[in-house]
């Protein structure tokens, strides 16, 4: 009898297993033979690499068939090319070089690990839950449903965008000598009137492309894979350009890739966890991050669990809301996208996607938001909870306002309140007290790793930022200036901390009087 029982061996779950066996609970991960879509490529921010060391990873990643991630090249919406390299590469990889790096750390953390045949049938009584394959069956206290699309308890509560249903057209072209030195390690991408088209690198030689399409508005012919995903990248006169010289290196593919979310990411025994919960189209790159961190959060929950079951309630209610928060806030960011898109080509295809994300979001059709990137070279990710809060409007204007002040005199907002809320600390869930206020309501604790109480009581009383500064960082660890700085920028535009006569301008005069 498991503590833990995990589904499914990719990054989620190979990485709720690792750390859950490091931690000392007895667990099992199961994962098939012949992993789905096991051919797909996956674009990786060199963000995620953090993610990817805590569950004792790094190494094995270096040794396992990794491509950089160099940059990205787009023609978006009829705007001109824009190309970006970055300073701090990720990588590309197969889904399978993927599995076959993570699979073997959770083993070497003292996980049992089995490759087996799809489960058969997955039942719980007053025991636990009994999962059962073609060689035999599974006990676990707790199941992790980490198997993906396929979803094995997620399927039953899983909420589908049905108006943007997406089918992914995936090929592969090899370039003999190897691809152009410009784009080398780039990601290309490349909107169209009626769906995109993005290709990545596997090696010097090969890439992968990928061409999202809806099947209902497009003329497709059903019966050749490979006729479809040439009339699609015709579309896209750029990314063609690219690919001329090259050679097909295997039968093309197609897998459906269609948005969706769930009802409950957890409940009385399970934890539902990466694409098992809710999948987000590839125009982010931000998918294989999604999921570690999703793995990373299940962990921290059933470890929390496990160890105090006074807890129970408050870290599966702590886990629910940030999956849905990560689906939620990652529709919000896609808008601008989608609509550019459809102001560009004004088809179906993109006025779905704007409206369904509009709706996802809970954002009013003609309302702005903030935060938002302006180009698909631009990172989509919505990982950063409350450092998401340093690109607000009224945290700018504070910023500003810090910055042409001569003196600042802060002293507490009139509407701040301390609340205790649950937060991560180490590997568990546990309440302590965040700040709140009238436009920050959901509460805040850390930005930048910048501790927001202590931050408060430094400021108070304090004339110039620098003395503030000095102050926070004699209370506790230091803070790097920039980081202090954009924490500063929010206490003072989410009413944490009051400036004499100064508020920002998007604060509602009906809550401030």
């Amino acid at each position: 009898m498991f503590d833990v029982v995990v589904v499914g061996g990719g990054p989620a779950g190979a990485s709720t297993a690792a750390l859950l066996a490091s931690w000392g609970h007895a667990v099992t991960l199961r994962s098939r033979s012949d992993p789905p879509a096991g051919w797909l490529a996956e674009s990786v921010p060199a963000s995620a690499m953090r993610l990817f060391g805590m569950v004792g990873a790094d190494d094995s990643l270096a040794r396992s068939v990794l491509f950089p991630n160099g940059g990205n090249t787009v023609w978006w919406a009829g705007r001109p090319e824009r190309s970006e390299s970055f300073d701090d590469p990720g990588f590309h990889a197969e889904r399978s070089a993927l599995e076959n790096a993570l699979i073997p750390q959770a083993e070497a953390h003292g996980a049992a690990v089995g490759r087996t045949a799809p489960i058969r049938a997955a039942s719980r009584d007053e025991r636990g839950w009994t999962l059962e394959w073609a060689d035999g069956e599974t006990r676990g206290s707790w199941l992790v449903d980490a198997s993906g699309r396929a979803g094995v308890l997620a399927r039953r509560t899983r909420i589908e965008d049905r108006p943007t249903g997406t089918l992914a057209l995936v090929g592969r072209w090899r370039r003999a000598g190897g691809w152009d030195e410009a784009d080398r390690t780039h990601t290309l991408i490349e909107s169209y009137a009626d769906g995109w088209a993005w290709s990545v690198p596997i090696s010097d030689e090969v890439r992968c492309v990928t061409a999202m399409v809806d099947p209902r508005e497009t003329e497709l012919d059903r019966g050749d894979l490979d006729a479809m995903l040439r009339r699609e990248l015709a579309k896209a006169p750029n990314l063609g350009a690219r690919l001329e010289g090259a050679v097909t290196q295997d039968d093309a593919k197609a897998c459906p890739a269609s948005l969706y979310t769930n009802e409950a990411f957890a409940g009385d025994g399970y934890l539902l966890v990466g694409d098992a919960g809710s999948f987000i189209d590839p125009l982010s790159s931000y998918g294989v991050k999604k999921a570690l961190a999703s793995g990373w959060l299940a962990a921290v929950t059933l470890n929390t669990i496990l160890t105090d079951e006074s807890m129970k309630s408050t870290a599966l209610e702590f886990f629910d809301a940030r999956e849905k928060e990560v689906y939620r806030r990652y529709r919000e960011l896609s808008i601008p996208f989608f609509e550019e898109a459809t102001g560009e080509y004004g088809t179906p295809f993109w006025e779905l996607r704007a409206e369904a994300a509009r709706r996802a979001s809970g954002v009013d059709k003609g309302a702005t938001f903030e935060g938002a990137p302006v180009d698909p070279a631009d990172r989509v990710d919505p990982s950063g909870d409350a450092d998401a809060l340093t690109t607000h409007r009224d945290v700018r204007e504070a910023y500003e306002e810090l910055r042409n002040r001569p003196d600042i005199s802060l002293s507490p907002g009139d509407s701040l309140e301390r609340v205790d809320l649950p937060l991560i600390s180490d590997n568990r869930i546990v309440l302590d007290t965040h700040l709140r206020s009238a436009t920050a309501g959901d509460g805040a604790r850390f930005v930048r790793n910048v501790d927001l109480l202590r931050l408060i009581d430094a400021a108070e009383g304090k004339d110039q930022v620098p003395d503030v500064y000095e102050a926070y960082n004699r209370g506790g660890p230091a803070a790097e200036l920039p980081d202090f700085l954009a924490a500063l920028a929010v206490a003072v535009g989410k009413g944490f901390l009051e400036l004499p006569d100064w508020r920002p301008t998007s604060w509602s005069r009906t809550i401030y009087g």
